[in-house]
């Protein structure tokens, strides 16, 4: 009669079973998930400094996000930016009282730290290369970049979780006082 010291072979063999497919599962766990996100920009992406053109405040939009970086990310604005909402979206993002059809930099700001503390991989592609005057700038300075975006956002990446959105965005950058290139307006055009 067992009384708990010993185990016949088939308790034995369960238990080794169970003992083998957790230290399996285990490292299996441990290992690189082919079908994951990646949570660093590549090494394709890459950061420009000094920001010389309208293009490569684009690209380091681009990585600020997949490196969820909101120092990079700040550095592609200036106190006067501008976020342009769909009219479906205007609201008293300020609570001031009064509908916002657009927001500043200090809500971009909040709105990103946020986002960027509380994901665990962000994805973005801007696609395009169109680039033009802004015909609302007298100075002839500004250049408008229209580029459908895809962006990726994923809140658990075991199992890949998260949200999408893509559409289109009108990008008016221009340089500021020591040449380097930012967005002054961000515009989002996306048809729902």
């Amino acid at each position: 009669m067992n009384r708990g010291y010993g185990t016949n072979t088939m308790e034995k063999s369960g238990l080794t079973t169970l003992l083998i497919s957790l230290s399996l599962s285990m490292v299996l766990m441990a290992c690189w998930n082919p079908f994951s996100p990646e949570s660093k920009p590549s090494e394709s992406e890459q950061y420009y400094s000094p920001c010389d053109s309208a293009w490569k405040v684009l690209k380091n939009l681009q990585y600020a996000y997949v490196s969820r970086d909101i120092g990079h990310y700040l550095d592609c604005f200036r106190d006067d930016f501008e976020f342009h909402l769909l009219e479906i979206d205007w609201d008293d993002y300020d609570g001031d009282g009064i509908i916002d059809e657009y927001w500043g930099l200090d809500l971009e700001e909040a709105f990103h730290e946020v986002m960027f503390n509380n994901v665990s991989t962000i994805e973005l592609t801007l696609s395009g290369d169109s680039q033009s005057p802004w015909t609302g700038d007298s100075t002839g300075q500004s250049l408008q970049l229209t580029r459908t975006f895809d962006l990726k956002v994923y809140t658990s990446d075991d199992p890949p979780e998260g949200f999408r959105a893509s559409g289109e965005a009108l990008f008016i950058c221009r340089p500021d006082s020591t040449g380097e290139w930012y967005i002054w307006q961000w515009w989002d055009q996306s048809e729902f």
